[in-house]
């Protein structure tokens, strides 16, 4: 071990004392300790990538080439990896046994197992719909009412059993990387606060106050039932979108979120919308997905890191997404990752 590392664990260690309880008070002692650690980074960032989505043939495929890239182009490896799981347009609320169980990736084990921290999103298929539908298999994007929302709520309806079943097979996948000792930063349900997903806002906006203690009760039921799975490895991320309003007003409780965060994409990283909000939760602060909100290659993700650090000093990690918006695929990527404030992979040592 470097004395830069070695530095830095006593640091975290102390750092760590007095830090917030975990959401699930039932938690594992290795998500506590992460979750000490997050907390006591003090004004240092974890470094992340996003490695793509499961049950996709393309190159969209979740695999560790977006962490090889980043590291053939800046000689280090993202410190937080993402792993999106039964993408909404690939699958339906009928889910195969597949579709869920990938999300325990042996890729994504191997990473964790080398210091990486793994972090699992979904873009749900939408459990108002039982099979096809015009905007894709799992109409992951088609609206649902209110009266819909609440059905997935109530006992004994089919929206109800198909909601049901989805939370099953996620729960198989997550079992995989808590039987092998895996904490997993966990972003279900994000950019609720948007109007694009089924679980999130409604357009014209006349009914939100409803939606919002659907979504509310909605994440507490998927909360408890992990919880009820006995699934202690997981710290919950709670993420809306920068360029709505309403983002703390899907909040659901301090009981029921480890980290909150932001999705955000945009051109200027000094204007990103709600930072102010979200910390006053108390919480560690992430920037839980990121990019360019034009995607011609020229974001400078030099720049970007340095407006968190000038800006949003209590974010604790970053993520950027694949594709047009990976940082391989604009400006500076070695700058970003070798900025002396982030931390990469191998750099962080939870205690």
């Amino acid at each position: 071990m470097d004395l830069k590392v070695l530095l830095y664990s006593v640091f975290l260690c102390y750092a760590a004392v007095g830090v917030q309880s975990t959401a699930n008070r039932r938690a594992n002692a290795n998500a506590k300790k992460l979750l000490a650690a997050l907390s006591g980074l003090g004004d240092r960032v974890l470094s992340g990538a996003f490695g793509g989505y499961t049950n996709v043939g393309d190159e969209n495929g979740f695999s560790l080439g977006q962490a090889n890239q980043i590291q053939q182009w800046t000689k280090k490896l993202p410190a937080v990896y993402g792993i999106d799981c039964a993408p909404g347009w690939s699958t339906t609320a009928e889910y195969k046994e597949a579709d869920i169980i990938e999300c325990m990736n042996m890729q994504a084990v191997e990473y964790a197992k080398k210091g990486g921290i793994i972090t699992v999103s979904h873009h749900l298929p939408n459990p108002v719909f039982a099979g096809n539908n015009a905007n894709g298999n799992g109409a992951y994007k088609t609206a649902i009412y209110n009266n819909d929302y609440a059905a997935i709520l109530k006992e004994g309806t089919p929206q109800r059993n198909r909601w049901w079943n989805t939370m099953e097979k996620i729960a198989k996948g997550l079992q995989g990387y808590k039987d092998r000792g895996i904490t997993v930063l966990y972003r279900p349900l994000h950019e609720m606060n948007g109007d694009w997903f089924w679980w999130g806002a409604l357009q014209d906006g006349s009914q939100n106050g409803e939606r919002q203690r659907l979504f509310k009760q909605l994440w507490q039921d998927l909360f408890h039932f992990m919880q009820k799975k006995g699934l202690d490895n997981l710290l919950w991320v709670y993420s809306p979108d920068h360029s709505r309003p309403s983002k703390t007003d899907f909040y659901p409780g301090d009981n029921f979120v480890d980290i909150v965060g932001l999705d955000c994409y945009t051109d200027d990283p000094t204007k990103i919308n709600g930072y102010d909000e979200m910390i006053r939760f108390g919480k560690p602060f992430a920037l839980a997905e990121v990019g360019p909100g034009t995607t011609n290659g020229q974001f400078d993700y030099d720049r970007f890191v340095k407006a968190i650090i000038s800006s949003y000093p209590k974010t604790v990690y970053f993520m950027p997404w694949n594709g047009g918006w990976s940082p391989v695929k604009n400006k500076n990527p070695w700058g970003a990752y070798n900025n002396p404030k982030v931390v990469n992979l191998g750099e962080l040592r939870v205690r």
